[in-house]
């Protein structure tokens, strides 16, 4: 089964999973396919080096306690589990919004188990799970009969069943934690700067004092936000980010040691401010990740909780921990009607 990513957004089956939080902030022409190009290039890739690892490990174990019908089978799996890493054919996601294994896609391309089950003969098993449950998690099958039994048959444990299934929830933490939530195609510029009394109560001026990327805006100038990231309070003299998209400032703030501090479902550490920028202003999720691994590793961590993709981080917090912020990062604070 496959960790299959959204294709095209319709209604949602199967079970819960961790997935990208969706920004709040104007698209910008272009950026949505842009963005789904790339992902589906990464999913591709990550898919191979899954399997390429897996071969390896299901290659090296000690299967002397198998008897020689069992090995000769099990080794029959490996190389048709080899062929089908090579061709590169994996189920996509038509179904959800969020990553979620797949047993057979509506054009029929078959996830991993599912093509190692029918290659040697057992398709009606193949169809039954794919009428049944065709989102499960190989250890949601484990009390399957005929599953179970086709597994002794073949020499693999429910265990290497399970890791043959790559991580459906797959996410890094600087996508769950920056990259989703700021990152943007269409940001053009990152004006450094504080808060300062904006032209009315209800929006949040910020004096700029240094400009990165394309922009008018100069130092010294004064410009407004339409979206403060992290609600809360934005004192006066308070340090702060706007990433500017087209005509649409987004404010972030910072520490007063111009650190960034994320309030997501992972705990990551803090960024520099200069790592933070360089998040901002990167034009893919790939360079947006490099750039916050180069401040630390743990950017570039899973969100999953171990390797076996049963279980994300993020449906095991509390609701009064840091998933119920993470709802609530892109606070509209004031969004004014700009005239052109």
């Amino acid at each position: 089964m496959l960790g299959a990513s959204l294709v095209t957004p319709t209604r949602s089956f199967g079970p819960p999973s961790c997935s990208p939080r969706r920004r709040d902030r104007r698209p910008q022409r272009g950026e949505g396919l842009g963005r789904l190009r790339e992902r589906l290039g990464r999913e591709h890739a990550r898919l191979q080096a899954h399997f390429h690892e897996v071969l390896a490990e299901l290659r090296g174990r000690d299967v002397t306690h198998l008897g020689a019908p069992q090995r000769a089978a099990r080794e029959r799996l490996i190389e048709e589990l080899a062929r089908y890493a090579r061709e590169g054919r994996f189920p996509r996601n038509y179904v959800s919004r969020e990553p979620l294994p797949i047993f057979i896609d509506p054009h029929g391309t078959r996830c991993a188990m599912a093509r190692l089950i029918e290659s040697t003969g057992h398709a009606a098993l193949v169809a039954r799970v794919a009428t049944h449950r065709n989102f499960a998690l190989v250890r949601e099958l484990e009390g399957d009969a005929a599953l179970q039994a086709w597994l002794d048959e073949f020499g693999l444990t429910a265990a290497e069943a399970g890791r043959i299934q790559p991580e459906y929830c797959f996410l890094t933490k600087a996508e769950d934690c920056f990259c989703n939530q700021l990152g943007s195609e269409g940001t053009q510029a990152v004006l450094e700067g504080v808060v300062v009394e904006g032209p009315s109560p209800e929006e949040v001026g910020v004096r700029v004092d240094a400009v990165h990327g394309t922009t008018t805006a100069k130092v010294g100038d004064m410009v407004t936000a339409d979206v403060v990231h992290r609600g809360g309070e934005t004192p006066i003299g308070h340090p702060v980010l706007v990433a500017q998209a087209g005509d649409f400032n987004t404010l972030i703030s910072l520490e007063l040691d111009d650190q960034f501090v994320a309030a997501c479902s992972s705990e990551v550490p803090p960024l520099a401010k200069e790592a933070a920028i360089a998040g901002l202003l990167a034009e893919s999720d790939a360079q947006c990740i490099a750039a916050l691994k180069e401040e630390s590793s743990v950017w570039g961590e899973s969100i999953c909780e171990d390797d076996s993709g049963c279980g994300c981080v993020a449906q095991e917090r509390g609701a009064s921990g840091p998933l119920l912020v993470s709802t609530v990062l892109l606070l509209v604070f004031s969004r004014r009607r700009r005239r052109r």
